[in-house]
């Protein structure tokens, strides 16, 4: 991916979400231009930085999107506005969630052109019922794999803490969205390669292997 054009980056938030898995977003946002620049890094590093223009969505645009702990969220568009996205990551609902038939459209419509899909936890969902996922390899939290494996056939299932298929990441429990996000910058950002490994050394980023 180069950093030479704008990277949109949207979060999809269906229902009240889990914030901590949405929260990797902030570990892609230290690449972020506005980030990189507030550093004494020199301008060779500097000058490796992406410009990352954010987008929060949910189904109907309205704003703040509640969270977990009692965190409000501000939504930046609906799914209707939505621009075409780069990378689409989908934080966790609750396990009961079922995404509308507008939810699944937008879904597979962003599919189409990202570059990558991110799913964390329960945010599997989305993409599950949207279909993306069938005749593909993904993860989900390990208690669901068992239902997942027998009700969902379609999926390859495996029991990692995060797998990649083509353009789809998936991760496992709420933890595991950290160590997705952490292999993703080093896989798909090469120019920002020694950004990503100097900022995971600063967070003290301990990477743990897809296995559990």
């Amino acid at each position: 991916m180069s950093s030479r054009s704008p990277l949109k980056v949207g979060v999809l938030l269906c229902s009240v979400v889990q914030l901590m898995d949405v929260s990797p977003l902030d570990m892609l946002g230290m690449l972020d231009k506005h980030y990189v620049g507030g550093t004494d890094f020199s301008k060779h590093l500097v000058a490796k930085a992406l410009d990352i223009e954010y987008c929060f969505i949910n189904e109907t645009g309205e704003s703040p999107n509640p969270m977990t702990a009692g965190f409000k969220l501000a939504v930046t568009h609906s799914i209707e506005n939505c621009p075409p996205l780069d990378i689409l990551l989908i934080g966790g609902p609750d396990p009961s969630y079922r995404p509308s038939k507008a939810v699944q459209d937008f879904v597979q419509k962003q599919y189409e052109h990202v570059r990558a899909l991110l799913t964390v936890c329960t945010g599997y969902l989305p993409a599950l019922y949207s279909g993306i996922l069938d005749g593909k390899t993904a993860t989900a939290p390990r208690d669901l794999l068992p239902m997942l494996k027998e009700e969902k056939p379609e999926v390859k299932w495996v029991e990692k803490r995060w797998v990649r298929d083509g353009k789809v990441w998936s991760s496992g429990a709420v933890a595991n969205g950290v160590e997705l996000m952490a292999s993703f910058m080093r896989e798909e950002f090469a120019e920002q390669r020694e950004l990503t490994e100097i900022f995971l050394e600063m967070a003290d980023f301990a990477q743990r292997g897809e296995f559990y």
